[in-house]
């Protein structure tokens, strides 16, 4: 399991004082409801820790101010970073929850076992959409109910619906 997990991402800025836009994995966690300290991982994966305080936006959006951030350029440069936080530094996940740090790399079968490749990469959105790398190329899942039947972390697979791969 990661050390850390990613719980977002920046997307923009957020008018001149350098506040940012961001995009959660999980909006209506608590997480980030008080000042903490995160990482910031810029995309050529240099971190530096921040410490970050987020308020709701107009919409869905949520708008963060990083400690030390206080104009357009500086925030800016931020602009791509993912967002992540040690792992015990987190409340344990409910059962059939989990983080996504835990989902990548785990073996995607069908329900009699078959296997249809491994999960590689979660597209957060309204409905997440995972990638799946198979034999054929690239292939995904809508993460719904109906698609997603069991994610046994144990064996290290999940289970999904047949016909739930689309573009495999």
């Amino acid at each position: 399991m990661a050390d850390r997990i990613e719980l977002g991402a920046v997307v923009g800025v957020f008018g001149f004082r350098g506040e940012l836009r961001l995009h959660l994995h999980n909006r209506e966690d608590s997480v980030l409801g008080a000042a903490r300290e995160v990482y910031l991982r810029a995309p050529d994966g240099t971190e530096r820790v921040a410490t970050v305080s987020v308020r709701p936006g107009a919409g869905k959006r949520i708008i963060a101010r990083v400690e030390g951030v206080d104009d357009f350029d500086t925030a800016s440069a931020l602009v791509g970073a993912t967002v992540l936080v040690d792992r015990d530094s987190l409340p344990p996940v409910a059962a059939g929850e989990f983080y996504v740090a835990d989902l990548v790399g785990l073996t995607v079968e069908d329900p009699e076992g078959t296997v249809l490749g491994t999960l590689r990469d979660v597209v957060a959105g309204e409905r997440d959409v995972w990638v799946i790398d198979t034999d054929h190329g690239e292939a995904f899942v809508l993460a719904t109910p109906e698609n997603v039947i069991e994610v046994d972390h144990e064996r290290g697979v999940i289970v999904v619906a047949g016909g739930a791969l689309v573009g495999d």
